[in-house]
């Protein structure tokens, strides 16, 4: 009868080994990040993302109640029409999240919006002036999750150059 040979593998040199003490911190802060997460989970807010909630994403519409978008108009010189505003970094120096999280402070002090208008200035010089600034609150109304075709425009704050 043959001989079974039963040989055993040592590991390689190129082989690397947490030590204990580098398992122990892994392990800590896993158990860390855990609870920050449940915490969050628990009682989080916007401002604990990404550990808490973003409300945005966590929260359902009523079948029958309403989505609300918030957007800046504009009046340019010569022209009584309202515009939507360009919200971008090469318009006003801000990206639109920049300026609707802002929109409290706006809604609180409408002197604010014009920095816009003095940023567009500045940014643009060849375009036309905003001389109106606005910021606008639209709710499309549902009625079993279908819009119905009410919608509902409110002024939230308004700035006029002097």
């Amino acid at each position: 009868m043959g001989t079974t040979t039963v040989s055993q593998t040592q590991p390689s040199d190129d082989v690397i080994r947490v030590s204990p003490a580098g398992r122990g911190w892994r392990l800590l802060l896993c158990l860390v990040l855990t609870a920050l997460f449940l915490a969050g989970t628990a009682v989080g807010q916007d401002d604990w993302w990404p550990f808490g909630p973003w409300r945005m994403f966590a929260n359902a519409t009523p079948p029958s109640g309403s989505v609300i978008s918030l957007r800046v108009e504009v009046q340019v010189d010569g022209d009584p029409a309202w515009q939507i505003a360009p919200l971008t970094p090469s318009a006003v120096g801000l990206n639109r999240a920049e300026v609707e999280g802002r929109i409290p402070q706006m809604t609180a002090r409408p002197a604010m919006l014009g920095t816009l208008a003095d940023s567009h200035a500045r940014l643009r010089p060849k375009a036309p002036p905003w001389r109106a600034v606005r910021v606008v609150r639209n709710e499309v109304l549902l009625t079993d999750g279908v819009p119905n075709g009410a919608t509902r425009d409110t002024v939230l704050a308004q700035w006029t150059a002097p």
